[in-house]
């Protein structure tokens, strides 16, 4: 919500639906980097929000390519880089929300979710490479 409820959002990472006193709008994320770059958006706030938001979503996707390709290659070391992409994506996220409604207030539902996803992706990975290993009495990894 910005301003006393003027404009009212609901972002996911590809769109974002808004509500105002000039209409209801889908915008796709590609549209709004032509708003700034059309000069119809402007503030630094905004701006910023908007790099925020692309910037999240190419994450996001690259940590889904990454994963697609891990299970087409059946490397499973992948997977802990696509947890980092996650996150980092979720948190550029939750950076999006608070610069877009800087006059306003920002409930992020969605942030925790991708954050989380992205940990226990890492948390998972970290697991299954140390199954099956064994510490000697040097402190040194011994397969079993």
């Amino acid at each position: 919500m910005w301003g006393d409820w003027i404009i009212v959002d609901l972002q996911w990472a590809l769109f974002r639906y808004q509500q105002s006193p000039y209409g209801n709008s889908l915008i796709i994320g590609n549209k709004d980097i032509n708003y700034i770059l059309l000069g119809q958006t402007t503030g630094m706030y905004n701006i910023l929000a908007t790099l925020f938001w692309t910037t999240g979503s190419i994450l996001l996707i690259i940590g889904l390519l990454i994963i697609i390709l891990a299970n087409i290659d059946g490397r499973s070391t992948l997977i802990k880089m696509a947890a980092v992409f996650t996150i980092t994506g979720g948190i550029f996220f939750g950076f999006s929300a608070l610069l877009r409604f800087y006059g306003g207030f920002a409930i992020p539902v969605g942030v925790p979710f991708v954050i989380f996803i992205g940990w226990w992706m890492y948390k998972e990975t970290f697991v299954a490479e140390n199954a099956g290993e064994s510490l000697d009495d040097e402190d040194t990894v011994v397969p079993e």
